[in-house]
């Protein structure tokens, strides 16, 4: 299978799980995150087939069309629900990790260094787009695990702790 090829098409499908994602959600906020999430993948589907043309020796036997985790996600249609911000940056995030993942086991398994290269590169772009995806996610998640609130909230019941109390 050719590396470009497969890579495109995990591309495309998350663009359609994005804009499907977008198009089923109720919240604008979620409707927005899968909608940036959608013209994200557009753009390095674009990149990806610019790479592709330029590109002939890519043929490997490491990667399998059925770990498509989007297409898995897709066939859950309307039974997946996400109902506000964090929850559709951790269903990006997990989707992504797991790609990584398929593609950092793919390029470990590769005997040919020039298709291993190529996976190489294809998964550092996918471990760019996650801490870009990590990023937004902990943006996103800071108000409901700001350390101060534990710190500053109940202080008043503290008043004695690692004192010797009169």
């Amino acid at each position: 299978m050719k590396v470009f090829r497969f890579a495109t098409e995990i591309d495309r499908s998350a663009q359609r799980f994005y804009e499907e994602m977008a198009a089923r959600a109720e919240n604008p906020g979620v409707k927005n995150i899968f909608r940036q999430l959608a013209e994200d993948e557009a753009r390095r589907l674009m990149q990806l087939e610019v790479r592709a043309a330029k590109t002939n020796g890519d043929e490997t036997m490491a990667l399998d069309e059925g770990w498509n985790v989007y297409e898995r996600l897709r066939q859950q249609g309307d039974r997946l629900v996400v109902a506000d911000d964090v929850a559709a940056y951790r269903l990006a995030l997990d989707a992504e990790r797991h790609v990584l993942h398929q593609y950092e086991a793919a390029a470990a398994a590769e005997a040919d260094p020039v298709v291993q290269k190529i996976l190489t590169e294809i998964a550092e772009d996918e471990r760019q787009l996650l801490r870009e995806l990590e990023s937004l996610y902990d943006f996103t998640n800071v108000p409901n695990s700001f350390l101060a609130w534990g710190e500053f909230s109940n202080l008043g019941e503290f008043h004695n702790f690692g004192r010797d109390a009169d």
